[in-house]
């Protein structure tokens, strides 16, 4: 604790270091926001159940030719 006030040139300087801590707070605040903001629109644009359930079913299908041609060629080679 001080034992006099401080004068006004420093509260100035003190006010001056204060309003730049804020600036650069609020400036790395709103990039950090705006990147959230622009994560989230992509995960709500890509979570409809249609886009996930044709992702799902294309892979699926895939899966399930694969393992059909690979028995199909099991098959073949011991007939």
């Amino acid at each position: 604790m001080a034992n006099q006030p401080p004068d006004k040139a420093a509260r100035d300087k003190n006010l001056d270091a204060l309003q730049s801590a804020v600036d650069g707070w609020a400036d790395k605040e709103i990039k950090r926001l705006d990147s959230e903001s622009k994560f989230l629109r992509a995960v709500v644009k890509d979570r409809g159940s249609k886009s996930a359930g044709t992702k799902n079913m294309t892979q699926a299908a895939l899966k399930t030719i694969t393992e059909i041609d690979n028995f199909l060629q099991v098959v073949k080679t011991t007939a």
